[in-house]
């Protein structure tokens, strides 16, 4: 699964529609978050995290090897 059906499954799940996942991020229309759900080149990744921590959500990259560890993705940095 790509980033923006990742998204868009999350919205579902959690029922955010576009608009309101827009006017959180601070855009009056739903058109900001649905020409970026359907980029085919994708979209930066603070827009990803911000999209994310806005639906309380958080991005974890996890090594393959076996040790499995494990870092979080946050558009704070760590001195707030």
């Amino acid at each position: 699964m790509n980033a923006q059906e990742t998204i868009a499954q999350i919205m579902r799940e959690k029922g955010v529609t576009r608009q309101l996942l827009a006017e959180k991020m601070g855009h009056k229309h739903a058109s900001s978050v649905t020409e970026k759900l359907r980029n085919p080149n994708g979209f930066r990744t603070d827009f990803l995290v911000q999209m994310l921590e806005l639906m309380d959500c958080e991005l974890i990259v996890r090594s393959k090897t076996k040790d499995h560890r494990e870092w979080v993705i946050s558009s704070k940095s760590e001195e707030e």
